[in-house]
């Protein structure tokens, strides 16, 4: 990799007490002696893997998925693919697939949810819908959700975020790495096929917040070009092709409308606002709901599912 100020790793002691107010973690960096390199170094590495913007994500927050030490260490693949968890969470219950929701009738009485199909109808729901849905309006609540409800979820920030996937036909690195940050455009990289049997090596850029928003201003032809020529730059190999590529949009997928949520400045205590159940009757899970070391991850998702299924439970008790 080309040189650079920081192209190592590097760890920094962050000490959660100096925070007395919930800034930006921009200011809180500063604050802590950063300087401008050194800022830079944490916005194209821990920022844009939290989804937006460093000057518009909360200190408070970013400090506690620091510290979250309940997962363990580490990140782990399901190397044959999510659709063998989800496949088997789902044995046994009855999922109605291609049946988008467009109206949520709700009271004390009960829940009506309507969908393009058909009117099911339940004493409770556990609504977990993406952040960047519910801010969207595109499903109506009947009646509307109080005042509280809907100023929590518009106070998360959905950022914005893409992934690009290029496809080589030989190993483009030593088999040892699997992931490089560059201090270009995208910043983030890893290979999918890292500790997969294949000879063909699968590469991933990652960008959210303005990194992502300078790609989707190129157009998916322009971004992708832009990805490729970053990876030229940063392995030295200016002739570098891939076999294929494409790029994934979360922004612009009808179903997600973002990448996840991002707590900002001043409104790190909206995720716990969010998932508290309304009535008796709309109960809340998503990533969006989980604590701040979980947010923004699949084990989040899934916990806070179980959390919302258990509060079910305890009504019916």
């Amino acid at each position: 990799m080309q040189d650079a100020p920081h192209d190592i790793g590097r760890l920094w002691e962050l000490d959660a007490a100096a925070l007395t107010q919930d800034e930006s973690l921009r200011a809180y960096l500063i604050r802590q002696g950063f300087d401008a390199s050194q800022v830079r170094y944490a916005d194209r590495t821990f920022v844009n893997a939290v989804g937006e913007r460093i000057e518009e994500v909360s200190a408070l927050a970013a400090l506690a998925e620091i510290h979250e030490t309940s997962n363990g260490s580490g990140d782990f693949r399901i190397l044959d693919g999510y659709d063998h968890l989800i496949a088997h969470l789902a044995q046994g219950l009855d999922i109605r697939l291609d049946t988008p929701v467009n109206r949520i009738e709700w009271s004390a009485a009960g829940v009506k949810v309507h969908t393009t199909a058909d009117v099911y109808e339940a004493q409770q729901v556990i609504i977990t819908l993406p952040l960047g849905v519910l801010q969207s309006g595109t499903i109506t609540f009947t009646p509307e959700l109080p005042a509280h409800k809907l100023e929590a979820i518009h106070h998360l920030r959905m950022g914005p975020g893409l992934k690009m996937l290029y496809r080589f036909a030989e190993p483009i690195l030593p088999p040892t790495v699997s992931a490089l940050f560059s201090d270009c455009v995208p910043p983030m990289w890893w290979s999918p096929s890292f500790g997969q049997s294949t000879e063909q090596t699968v590469w991933t850029a990652f960008a959210t917040g303005d990194w992502a928003r300078q790609l989707l201003a190129l157009g998916e032809a322009g971004a992708l070009a832009q990805g490729l020529e970053t990876l030229r730059y940063e392995l030295g190999r200016p002739d570098l092709q891939p076999e294929a590529m494409r790029m994934m949009n979360w922004v612009d997928e009808p179903y997600t409308r973002g990448a996840y949520s991002v707590a900002t400045p001043g409104f790190a205590d909206v995720r716990d606002q969010i998932a508290t159940p309304l009535d008796g009757v709309l109960y809340w899970a998503g990533e969006h709901t989980a604590s701040h070391g979980n947010a923004a991850t699949v084990h989040g998702a899934y916990t806070s599912g179980q959390r919302a299924a258990q509060e079910v439970l305890n009504r019916a008790r």
